[in-house]
This record gives C-alpha cells, sequence and structure tokens, in this order.
C-alpha cells in the first residue's frame, strides 16, 4: 500500500513539473516577435479595433507563456519584441505617441493598485508644495515665471520644427524611387565591415535613428542602441552619407520625420 502511495505521490510530482515547466528562451522569442508584428500591421491599419486587440494579444501571450514581471523570461520577451518593432523601422515611444493620439490606454493595474499609487503620489507632490511654499519668494517666483514663459516659446518652437514618427506619417519619405526597404539595400551595399572588429569576430545590430528632413536630407543621426565604437560610427558614416529622400508629407506639405533604422552586422560562415 505504502508503495502505491508512492507512486502515485511521484505522479502527482510529475504532473505539477510539466504543468509548471517554462518555455524556452527560442519559444519566448518567437511569440514575442509575433506579438510585435502583430502590433506593427495594426498601428499601420489605422483601426483602433485592431490596436486594441494586439495589445490584449500581448498580455495574453505573456500569461499563456507563465512569464511574471522581472521573470528572467520577461527580460527575454522584452528584447524580442523591441527588436520585432526596430526590424520594422517603429521604436515604442512612435506605438506610446500613435496609442495617445487615438486616446487608448496601454493596459493598467488593478484598481486597487492603482488608487494606492494615486494616493502615494499626492502625498508627496503635497509634501513638495509645503515645502515650497515654505521658501518660495517674491523674487523667486518672479524668476520661475520668467523661466516657464521663456520655456514656453522654446517648446512652440520646437513643436513647429518637431518631425513627425515614420508611422504616423499620411505620406512616407522615398529612397530613390522605393521605400524603406530600398534605403536597407542601400546602406547594407555601402557599408564597409571594420577590418578590427571582423578579426575579433564582433556582430551585432546597432540601432539608428535620424530624421528625414522637410527638404529630403537625412539628419541627426544618432545611435540609440549601440554594439561597438567601430561597428556604431561605419553605420553613423553610411546612413548620414545617404542620398536626399523624397520628403514625408502631412495634409499635401513636407514635413520632416524621424525614422528608427537597424544596421545588421553578420559575419560569413
Amino acid at each position: 500500500m505504502k508503495k502505491i502511495f508512492s507512486l502515485l505521490a511521484i505522479a502527482a510530482l510529475v504532473l505539477v513539473a510539466c504543468n509548471t515547466k517554462k518555455p524556452s528562451a527560442e519559444t519566448v522569442s518567437a511569440e514575442a516577435a509575433k506579438a510585435a508584428n502583430a502590433l506593427v500591421q495594426a498601428v499601420a491599419s489605422g483601426d483602433d479595433a485592431a490596436i486594441k486587440e494586439a495589445l490584449a494579444n500581448k498580455e495574453a501571450v505573456l500569461k499563456t507563456l507563465k512569464i511574471e514581471d522581472g521573470d528572467e523570461l520577461d527580460s527575454i520577451f522584452t528584447d524580442a519584441f523591441d527588436v520585432a518593432l526596430e526590424d520594422n523601422g517603429v521604436d515604442e515611444e512612435e506605438i506610446d505617441a500613435l496609442l495617445k493620439l487615438r486616446g487608448i490606454e496601454l493596459p493598467v493595474l488593478a484598481k486597487a493598485a492603482v488608487d494606492e499609487a494615486a494616493a502615494e503620489t499626492a502625498d508627496k507632490a503635497e509634501e513638495i508644495v509645503d515645502a515650497a511654499a515654505e521658501q518660495i519668494t517674491e523674487e523667486a517666483a518672479q524668476k520661475a515665471a520668467d523661466a516657464a514663459a521663456a520655456a514656453q516659446e522654446a517648446v512652440e518652437e520646437v513643436v513647429e520644427e518637431e518631425e513627425i514618427p515614420f508611422i504616423l506619417v499620411q505620406q512616407k519619405p522615398g529612397f530613390e524611387g522605393g521605400d524603406a526597404a530600398a534605403f536597407t539595400k542601400w546602406v547594407n551595399s555601402q557599408i564597409v565591415y571594420p577590418e578590427a572588429a571582423k578579426a575579433a569576430g564582433t556582430e551585432g545590430r546597432v540601432v539608428l535613428k535620424f530624421k528625414v528632413g522637410k527638404d529630403g536630407t537625412v539628419q541627426n543621426v544618432k545611435v540609440i542602441k549601440s554594439v561597438d565604437p567601430e561597428l556604431d560610427a561605419e553605420a553613423v558614416r553610411v546612413v548620414s552619407s545617404s542620398p536626399a529622400w523624397t520628403p514625408g508629407q502631412q495634409n499635401g506639405e513636407p514635413v520632416a520625420v524621424s525614422y528608427t533604422f537597424p544596421v545588421i552586422y553578420k559575419l560569413a560562415n
């Protein structure tokens, strides 16, 4: 009888282990890529319902994979999700901008957690206000008002010249008669793999962000995800030397457009 119970206990433990087994990193990465691509397609479609469904599906994937916040797999999912967005010429800031533009909020915490966070924020704000009220003087208040006015003017100037994210612009910039894919081919044809990086076997994905100005010129090229100083510098050199694009348009007028662009370095086997 004891032997039977022991066998049953072992079987139960095996079942529990099977039910709680974590998915592999490859599975998590693949599911993250699917979720990211679905979100990009939904955003490009401009369909609010599709965007909400894609966001809900992303959360559902995390639950299905039994990934919890802070879990090692959560980091793998996040990285893979970001890479998939970059491959589509999009970053999270652009996704957030579109969601805000359409009044769509990301999934929020449970109401109790939100209420608690709001109460804590209110308490901190009250403490800051009380402390400031004790120290502020008429002169300080005037300086603050002057600074605020100057800041407002600066913001207004920036807004006038602010570029529109690539995914949001009505008519996307064109490159040599093609689209962003044509630019990718041109960049790959111009890249010279640095000898030191080649000798060291250094590979990876350098992610750049740049602006296609109203006149079509490529401006403000910067690295937002680095791999190696030499690989970074070569990617910036090539993209900065780009021929002029056909400017993007919004409401029939040329506008500056921001673009996130990955440069992939891969050594031949």
